[in-house]
C-alpha cells in the first residue's frame, strides 16, 4: 500500500513472502505478490520469516515469491546482495568480486527449486566437506543393496 513511499525514502523491507493472511492490524495488506509489488516500485527487499531453526527454507520462500511475479534475479538478490547492503556488510559479502571473501554455494540446478541440492560449499576460499551427522547416519544404517524394497526394510 505504501510501496512508492518506501522506494522514494530508500527504505528496505524485510518480508515473509509466504504471509498472505493478516496476523495483525499491521499485516492487513498481506498478499503473496507483495515482493513483486515492492520490487516493481523500486524497494530493496530481503526475505525473512523462516526463523533461525528453519533458515534452510529461505530459498524455498524466495522461489515462492518468484512464482508470484518477482523476477528470478531479484529473488536471488533478496537472499544474497540485498541483505549484505541492508546490514552494511556489502564491502565484505553479497557479491562475487575480486578481493572479497570466497563464500559460495554451487547448486545442482536452480537454487530456488526445492529439489536442488548444494553440491559444493566454499567458505573463506576453503572447500567444505559435504558430510554431516545426517549423511553419516544415512550411510551407516541404510543398506546399499537390500533384497526388499525400501518400505519393507526395518528403519
Amino acid at each position: 500500500m505504501v510501496a512508492k513511499q518506501l522506494a522514494d525514502a530508500n527504505v528496505p523491507v524485510l518480508l515473509n513472502p509466504l504471509q498472505n493472511l493478516p496476523s495483525s492490524f499491521d499485516a492487513l495488506g498481506s498478499r503473496l505478490d507483495n515482493a513483486a509489488i515492492l520490487h516493481a516500485a523500486g524497494v530493496s527487499i530481503v526475505f525473512s520469516g523462516a526463523g533461525s531453526h528453519n533458515a534452510r527454507k529461505q530459498r524455498q520462500m524466495a522461489g515462492n515469491a518468484v512464482s508470484y511475479g518477482l523476477p528470478h534475479a531479484a529473488g536471488l538478490a533478496a537472499l544474497s546482495s540485498n541483505p549484505a547492503k541492508v546490514f552494511g556488510v556489502q564491502d565484505q559479502q553479497g557479491s562475487i568480486e575480486r578481493g572479497k571473501p570466497a563464500n559460495l554455494v554451487l547448486w545442482s540446478g536452480d537454487p530456488l527449486e526445492v529439489t536442488t541440492v548444494a553440491e559444493m560449499v566454499v567458505i573463506n576460499g576453503e572447500i567444505m566437506e559435504m558430510v554431516s551427522r545426517q549423511t553419516k547416519l544415512r550411510d551407516r544404517y541404510l543398506p546399499e543393496n537390500p533384497d526388499m524394497p525400501r518400505a519393507y526394510i526395518k528403519p
